[in-house]
């Protein structure tokens, strides 16, 4: 059975050489969030497969996620579930990762993404900042010192959250075309490629968004 197959569909089928939509893998951070949002998103033609990090695995850092990616990539294609214009995104967040003596393990985990063709997009601090863009302007210069600090603003907005059970009718697709030119708005340069991951508080997630909906648009 292939990795996909909690879905209704799987990347690809083994009855079929070819599919007619188009898909995008995501290996997230995160535990929770980044699943529930995405498994409750319906595009035309499009289909956005997340896989997160296991609960309580201690396999959040970037290496680690980048690899279980690959893994994924590699099955795929071994299973002849890959065809043109999928692609694989690497979700992570800054956290500590891009600080101290975690640096280097970073850089590494991202040159192997990069060799592999994977994408990837950062959020500072984290991906609830995402979700948080669905409702509200964030200020550029605004900080938030850690991701509990963006949970809070979202619980102050929204009545409440909760990251292991979103309510996932609170971000739907309607939201997403404000959250993406929110999202840009925190760039001081937010069409340039070498911007690896965001300086300050901002979140590289509309990068696929951008994709997803130019996608499902066009098909």
């Amino acid at each position: 059975m292939s990795l996909l197959n909690r879905r209704p569909a799987s990347i690809g089928r083994a009855q079929r050489s070819l599919r007619d939509d188009r898909c995008f893998v995501v290996a997230a951070e995160d535990t929770d969030a980044p699943e529930q949002y995405f498994e409750a998103l319906s595009f035309h033609r499009v289909k956005v497969v997340v896989l997160p990090t296991p609960r309580n695995s201690g396999l959040s850092a970037p290496g680690h996620v980048v690899e279980r990616l690959k893994t994924a990539f590699e099955l795929f294609k071994e299973k002849s579930e890959v065809q043109d214009g999928d692609e694989f995104w690497v979700f992570l967040d800054t956290d500590h990762h891009v600080r101290g003596t975690h640096l280097p393990g970073t850089l590494t985990a991202l040159r192997t993404a990069s060799q592999v063709g994977f994408e990837v997009a950062f959020s500072n601090p984290c991906f609830e900042l995402w979700l948080l863009l669905h409702h509200a302007e964030v200020a550029a210069g605004t900080v938030f010192s850690s991701c509990d600090e963006v949970g809070a603003k979202l619980r102050e907005i929204l009545g409440g959250y909760n990251k292991t059970a979103i309510k996932t009718g609170q971000f739907a697709v309607g939201r997403i075309p404000d959250a993406i030119r929110r999202a840009r708005l925190l760039e001081s340069n937010p069409d340039d490629p070498q911007c690896v991951w965001p300086e300050t508080t901002g979140t590289h997630v509309y990068r696929l968004l951008e994709r997803v909906l130019n996608s499902s648009l066009s098909r």
